[in-house]
């Protein structure tokens, strides 16, 4: 019995656990003197604790991976501008190589994100800068990723491969030296045998895609090499072959690409109509940095503003509902952007809504000298308004069919609004000459 509860407890700790992320964006202040420059120093990431989840000097000595104030940028990625970055160098002689925790995954599929700046290549051999591993088996380094020179001045060449058993695949594209790339590691799990997990690796010049591309850049060529008994940390490398030298920064581990990579997850997005009020609502699984929601309108589904704001919950791997209310009856277009704190922003689907106790038909469209309005309610008012926003024609009414002459009208894009009671309707219709 107390095995047993012993399994219960240990499987709801590992599902609870690789439900959430971990985050890296090497946030630790500002540097205050030349000696405390090291990554691994305790003012900074460090800590000599075994299994700190902050960074733990591994292997070499001297020549430390550099704490710098200064962070990557990658427009549309969660972990941008945030912090600091790690500067990391190849010497001639021994170098630190340092490793911090994550959270522990056994199955499944494990994504590894990061943003990289290369600011030398170091050389046509080549040799990896990065990699997982149990720290377990200081020795275990799975998913190593390369750089070497590219085959154009100025350029480089990212590399990968399971362990040290076969030479590493490398990319067909060239990477310009000082530019910031987004790079995502996916480490897969197969449990049928012990040496058979997979890596395959994904290097974006620009975007963030919302889903996992089917084709990834890079994919290991020795799938036979052993597998990782557990994957729980990743590491920053410094080799003695050539002078390639970088930054690291925003690395994120997670379970699941969404989570890994983008920053919001929403589940859902609706708007509905009342007696006074349109009601917006929506629901997130997962929010990493993020400070708030800015609710858009529009009439035309194309010129939107901004409308309300709602905040966020910042960092969440639990299920949140949020709604706004707007005072309005009139059909719109609705659409949500997602700000994080550092900035970076991100839109939902446009949703739109209709209300549906009038039913305004305007015909033709096209039109030309006439247009035709009949509606099921009393109709109050006409407007007619240009793509501007200036109203050119107004009239009260009160009937169910109006007919308006527009012969005078130049020929565009305009907006019929339909008053009718407490709502108004707007259509987009179209002058021709």
């Amino acid at each position: 019995m107390k095995s047993k509860l012993l399994q219960i407890i240990i499987l709801f700790f590992a599902l609870n656990v690789n439900a959430q992320t971990t985050v890296e964006n090497f946030a630790y202040g500002t540097i205050t003197s030349t000696s405390a420059d090291s990554l691994t120093n305790p003012f900074f990431g460090g800590n000599t604790s075994f299994g700190s989840q902050r960074w733990r000097r591994h292997s070499g000595s001297g020549n430390p991976i550099i704490y710098s104030g200064s962070s990557l940028a990658y427009s549309g990625y969660t972990s941008t501008g945030i912090g600091g970055s790690a500067r990391f160098a190849f010497v001639s002689t021994s170098a630190e190589d340092a490793h911090r925790n994550t959270l522990t995954y056994t199955s499944g599929s494990v994504y590894v994100s990061f943003l990289l700046k290369i600011t030398a290549s170091g050389g046509t051999t080549g040799d990896y800068f990065f990699h997982v591993m149990d720290t377990a088996f200081l020795t275990s380094f799975r998913g190593r990723m390369y750089i070497k020179d590219g085959s154009v001045a100025n350029t480089y060449k990212i590399g990968l491969n399971k362990g040290s058993s076969a030479a590493p695949a490398y990319s067909s594209a060239n990477y310009p030296l000082d530019s910031t790339v987004l790079v995502v590691l996916k480490y897969k799990f197969d449990l049928t045998t012990t040496a058979n997990d997979s890596m395959v690796a994904y290097i974006f010049t620009s975007g963030v895609p919302s889903t996992e591309p089917s084709a990834a850049t890079l994919v290991v060529p020795d799938f036979t090499t052993a597998d990782l008994l557990l994957f729980n940390s990743v590491a920053i490398r410094q080799g003695t072959i050539g002078t390639m030298a970088g930054s690291i920064d925003g690395i994120r581990v997670s379970n699941t690409w969404s989570n890994g990579v983008l920053p919001v997850k929403f589940l859902d997005l609706n708007a509905s109509i009342n007696d006074k009020k349109t009601l917006i609502s929506w629901s997130t699984s997962s929010e990493i940095n993020n400070n708030g929601f800015e609710i858009e309108r529009s009439i035309d589904g194309y010129n939107f503003e901004t409308i309300g704001f709602v905040k966020g919950m910042g960092n969440s791997n639990k299920i949140n509902n949020y709604s706004f209310e707007y005072a309005s009856t009139e059909s719109a277009f609705y659409r949500l952007k997602q700000i994080d704190f550092n900035g970076q922003f991100e839109y939902s689907n446009t949703i739109a809504t209709k209300n549906n106790k009038i039913e305004a038909e305007i015909l033709p469209n096209p039109f030309k000298d006439e247009i035709t309005i009949s509606n099921n309610a009393t109709i109050n008012k006409i407007e007619i308004v240009d793509v501007t926003g200036k109203i050119i024609y107004s009239e009260l009414q009160n009937n169910n069919k109006i007919l308006i002459h527009t012969s005078n009208l130049k020929t565009g894009i305009y907006f019929i609004k339909v008053y009718s009671n407490d709502t108004v309707i707007t259509k987009r219709m179209l002058k021709t000459s």
